[in-house]
């Protein structure tokens, strides 16, 4: 048998995009995922708002479509991800990337562990990169 004793990880990170003309405000995040706040999986997704949010705040703030073009070898988001950035931008959007890691709280971690993406009128959030 072999044990393998130097650094052995098992984390996961993840990089999302927030593109939106408005403020990410919990209501707008309940309402575009059609969750109850007061259901019972608010708490739960209440945590996942926060977690995104700090990931946004640790993150960067995209302002040029240079800078969007060089997050397609950074972050790895799809060309099409990559475009609508640049779109957004020129549209006086705000864009903005950020990153959600498995060895974070509850709801950091399932936000890192599974590819996501939101579409609403208000915002477009894109977490489709994720890393073992």
């Amino acid at each position: 048998m072999k044990l393998k004793l130097d650094f052995v990880s098992n984390s996961s990170s993840t990089s999302f995009v927030y593109i939106s003309d408005s403020d990410f405000t919990e209501e707008v995040f309940m309402k575009a995922v059609g969750v109850d706040p007061n259901g019972p999986v608010g708490e739960l997704f209440r945590e996942m708002h926060y977690e995104m949010i700090s990931g946004m705040q640790y993150g960067e703030t995209i302002a040029t479509s240079n800078q969007a073009e060089q997050l397609a070898n950074k972050h790895e988001f799809t060309p099409d991800v990559i475009e609508r950035m640049k779109e957004a931008i020129a549209q006086g959007k705000s864009v903005y990337t950020g990153s959600l890691s498995s060895d974070g709280p509850f709801a950091e971690s399932l936000l890192c562990m599974e590819m996501f993406e939101i579409r609403s009128d208000e915002f477009f959030i894109n977490a489709f990169n994720n890393y073992w």
